[in-house]
């Protein structure tokens, strides 16, 4: 008689249990998507920024920032001996529209023949 009545709460703590399992993995793989973002505006940002230190051409660097995304904000700012590259994109938070997360990378470079 016992093995019968367990059946029903082993059911019962699945069913308070699953929501919560697949909250934290849709938290997890978010948080995983954010961090490629962000690795990804670090390397082109870096690319960037050393591209307009050796003086590429505009094209290039419309090629290069358009790597990063449809979306992606591009800011130059040029110092005495350098050159610094801001991007950011704003990123919706689990991959739904619910709120937004701006990613912002600066990278700089030194202008070379200086």
């Amino acid at each position: 008689m016992r093995a019968s009545s367990s059946r029903g709460s082993v059911t019962a703590e699945l069913v308070l249990t699953l929501p919560a399992v697949l909250l934290i993995m849709t938290i997890a793989i978010a948080a995983m998507s954010l961090q490629s973002t962000k690795l990804q505006l670090i390397n082109v940002a870096a690319l960037v920024a050393n591209a307009v230190a050796r003086g590429e051409p505009a094209e290039l660097i419309d090629q290069l920032v358009a790597t990063a995304g449809q979306h992606v904000q591009f800011e130059l700012e040029e110092l005495e001996d350098s050159v610094c590259v801001k991007l950011s994109v704003a990123e919706p938070i689990a991959g739904i529209e619910i709120g937004v997360l701006e990613l912002v990378e600066k990278q700089c470079a030194r202008v070379s023949g200086q």
